[in-house]
């Protein structure tokens, strides 16, 4: 009983930073056009989240609990071994305002506890995650950047592009709870696989606490996170943010159809990158995007190696 109620609130403590760092995925750009106040953005944020979590939550969850290594090996123990060096690696980088994946963080973690263990990784699988990691910041920047070029010129063409600004606020509104549904869909499965696979609760019940966590998080804490994506990378306008949510939005809601883990950070910071460099390079900060995407590859090393060597610091505790 003990053990259950510590796997439980270690994920719950993941899913609420979760919720802190990746809720720059679906409103960064509401806050970085300065639509209404980041406290209501948030609001927004893990409302929606949590609403994604509930309904399609579980479709991830598996890829990452028994697509990695087998799911016989995930004891509760080892499950919150795993969680704990996941959120160990996520409170440092959302201190320093750093928006990394939330899903090379669980993936890597993961992997160092089938490396500690000793046991079969699924390379394969692997293999078909990390290609999906490259695949989703790059498509995002393509729909993003063709999408908003092709927009400002056939508001150009029809000339309607006041009138088309008048909406664009409440149209930025419906695509960042967009976002923020396939977030909660993708990304609770990071905080709950590993409960889910060692049986520790319910599917649909881990989920709807993780989505809980997912709320806190971004209620309280996600604005800073927000803050460095709306407002480092590029100057965000509304009809620039709409283009970025839909094709965020697009391409999580695609992999996670597909039971895929990928990261709602590449695609969101993508597709700012995206519409940012339509309008030309000086417009986007390369400096801000080098130190994301050093973040995204340090990220799975890091969480990696901290779970591989809690795992042995347990094991030395005589915890198996």
């Amino acid at each position: 009983m003990i053990l259950l109620t510590a796997i439980i609130i270690c994920s719950v403590i993941y899913a609420v930073s979760i919720g802190a760092n990746d809720a720059a995925n679906s409103f960064a750009d509401w806050i970085g056009a300065k639509i209404g106040k980041p406290v209501y953005g948030m609001f927004l944020c893990g409302g929606f989240a949590l609403l994604g979590a509930f309904l399609e939550g579980g479709k991830v969850s598996k890829t990452i609990g028994s697509g990695i290594i087998d799911s016989s090996h995930l004891t509760m123990t080892v499950a919150m071994i795993g969680i704990a060096g996941a959120i160990l690696w996520m409170i440092v980088a959302t201190y320093f305002g750093m928006p990394i994946s939330t899903t090379h963080s669980v993936v890597g973690g993961v992997a160092g506890l089938g490396l500690a263990m000793g046991v079969s990784l699924k390379w394969i699988v692997l293999k078909k995650i990390v290609i999906c990691w490259i695949f989703t910041p790059t498509a995002a920047f393509i729909i993003a950047f063709s999408a908003y070029s092709l927009l400002i010129k056939f508001l150009a063409e029809l000339k309607i592009h006041s009138e088309f600004k008048k909406i664009s606020k409440a149209l930025l509104t419906l695509t960042s709870c967009w976002v923020a549904y396939t977030w909660g869909a993708n990304d609770v499965g990071n905080s709950v696989a590993l409960v889910i696979s060692s049986k520790a609760l319910p599917a649909k019940t881990a989920c709807v606490i993780g989505g809980a966590g997912i709320f806190i998080g971004a209620v309280l804490f996600g604005w800073k996170v927000s803050q460095t994506v709306g407002f480092s990378i590029t100057r965000i306008t509304p009809v620039m943010g709409i283009c970025a949510d839909i094709s965020t939005a697009l391409v999580i809601h695609f992999f996670t159809r597909l039971s895929i883990p990928v990261s709602t950070t590449h695609a969101l910071v993508g597709a700012v990158f995206g519409v940012g460099f339509s309008q030309g390079r000086k417009f986007v900060n390369f400096k801000i995007g080098r130190d994301i995407a050093t973040a995204w590859i340090v990220t799975p090393v890091v969480s990696g190696a901290i779970s591989f060597c809690l795992y042995y610091a347990v094991k030395q505790w005589g915890r198996f």
